[in-house]
């Protein structure tokens, strides 16, 4: 409720305005929270899957290109979340501001399902598990009854969560637990001293293999890795659902998706609110900006880009120093070039088995946050741009969330068993999701920026803009992060379409 009842237009809706913005809690409390799980999404097919294979077939010399992308890719996420910290508005949201509310919805709500609909990341995962158990059945049959018992872990954790993202964020945090101490382990056994500086050198000195892109590595491959070198494409932009469902900043007075049976019929705000311009609200908002982003720099970026670096190296050591041959890897039996070479580095196949059930968590982890996303901005945009949906799920979020996710795992399961028929690779809907979600990358910066600069910036009181406008730098780094993946989309999108001599 707006207390004051004062209100702006900031494009095509208004915002309302608390006499108080809630002081920021330590730094520490922070760390478990969205950032851990934008991190635990991340943590994926990029690092477990197409880094590798490049590092299979050319070595970590384009570990360069990875570190660039995830630089521009954390700080382009948190200027999606900017305007969430301060007024509790997610990112579609931000862009009903600028073409509607019901448009917003539907025209990003397509996007998303297009983007993510391909269920790649439980393939996978059900792969990793028929090799592990070989059954039950024939290959293909296996996976799709793993892929499917993996979706159906997903729904029971929506089924009796009591909040959604606080389950998703302890599963992602436990995940990511037992992924370092299984890479930190093997790489202590079968590193070197010389494939650590093949690293380090690849990290900081770029150079272009032309003579192995694209032979070994296709472009379609390369941009994957590119966009997934992070969460990638509308991933990032559900960082801001989710620091809006965890109440930071003015997200506290918003509302928060609870799970279906153990929640409570909830209502949320359809639009967020500003705080009072007051020295003391403009301070604490600062504050909690400020330590949002350290927490993402330090959670999201950090921990992701050593996780990619910890895999690149595992199979650079299994090729160099075990003498394992790994050229030609192409697909998701990546994971299991991983899985030999940890049980040739320990002599025993019960590490392989480990490790191969190590992917399988990390690929549910992954599946279980692309699915809670997908849900969350399907459900949560609809029901606060369109009266009928709120009608039809009686005002209650809860319900709306759960119906959402409900069909999404039908959806995926049925389709996980479409393409098994057909005998499409897993590996192919885990690149198709990459690329259009670089597309993603691309189209979303100057709409973020124009919205930023163009909506907000002439909207707002002047003291609340001077203290939450970005750094004059973000916007030239964030073009530069535009024609960066636009060459790799470029690139890739020719090379699938043959459009490359």
């Amino acid at each position: 409720m707006n207390e004051s009842g004062k209100t702006i237009m900031v494009g095509k809706l208004p915002v309302g305005f608390k006499p108080e913005a809630p002081p920021p809690p330590p730094l520490k409390s922070l760390i478990i929270g969205p950032a851990i799980i934008t991190l635990g999404l991340a943590i994926g097919s990029g690092e477990l899957i197409f880094w590798p294979i490049m590092s299979a077939n050319i070595g970590p010399v384009l570990l360069w290109a990875a570190l660039i992308s995830l630089i521009f890719q954390t700080l382009w996420t948190l200027e999606m979340a900017r305007w969430t910290v301060w007024t509790g508005e997610h990112w579609v949201l931000q862009m009903a501001r600028l073409h509607g509310l019901v448009s917003a919805a539907v025209l990003w709500g397509l996007f998303t399902f297009l983007a993510w609909g391909f269920g790649g990341w439980a393939a996978a995962g059900g792969r990793s598990l028929y090799v592990l158990t070989g059954g039950p059945g024939e290959e293909s049959f296996a996976t799709v009854f793993w892929a499917i018992i993996l979706f159906l872990i997903v729904w029971i954790v929506a089924l009796l969560a009591g909040v959604v993202r606080e389950w998703v964020e302890y599963i992602l945090t436990f995940k990511m637990l037992i992924i370092w101490i299984m890479l930190l382990v093997s790489l202590a056994v079968v590193s070197s001293v010389d494939v650590w500086a093949d690293v380090i050198r690849g990290t900081f000195i770029p150079s272009w293999p032309s003579e192995a892109i694209p032979e070994k590595v296709p472009y379609f491959t390369l941009a994957s890795a590119i966009a997934f070198i992070g969460a990638g494409g509308t991933t990032n932009m559900w960082y801001s659902f989710w620091v809006r469902d965890a109440g930071y900043g003015m997200g506290v007075y918003i509302g928060r998706i609870p799970g279906y049976l153990r929640g409570r019929p909830t209502q949320l705000e359809i639009v967020g609110y500003l705080p009072e311009p007051t020295q003391e609200n403009l301070s604490r908002l600062s504050e909690w900006w400020s330590r949002v982003r350290s927490v993402f720099w330090l959670i999201f970026f950090l921990l992701n880009f050593l996780t990619a670096v910890f895999f690149v190296t595992l199979v650079y050591s299994g090729k160099k120093n075990l003498g394992i041959e790994t050229e030609g890897v192409g697909g998701v039996e990546v994971i299991e070039l991983q899985a030999n070479i940890v049980a040739e580095a320990f002599g025993s196949t019960i590490m392989s088995g480990i490790f191969l059930i190590v992917a399988a968590v990390l690929l549910f982890g992954t599946q279980l946050s692309v699915t809670e996303g997908v849900a969350r901005q399907i459900a949560d945009s609809a029901y606060v741009a369109i009266e009928g949906f709120r009608r039809v799920f009686r005002n209650d979020i809860r319900t709306a969330y759960f119906a959402v996710i409900t069909l999404f795992v039908i959806w995926s399961s049925l389709w996980i068993s479409l393409i098994n028929l057909a005998g499409i690779r897993p590996v192919l809907l885990l690149q198709l999701p990459a690329n259009i979600n670089l597309l993603f990358q691309i189209i979303s910066i100057p709409l973020t920026l124009y919205f930023i600069y163009f909506v907000a910036g002439k909207s707002l009181p002047k003291e609340i803009w001077n203290a939450m406008k970005p750094h004059p730098i973000v916007p030239l780094l964030l073009v530069l992060a535009m024609l960066y993946w636009g060459f790799f989309a470029t690139l890739g999108w020719m090379e699938r379409f043959g459009l490359l001599g």
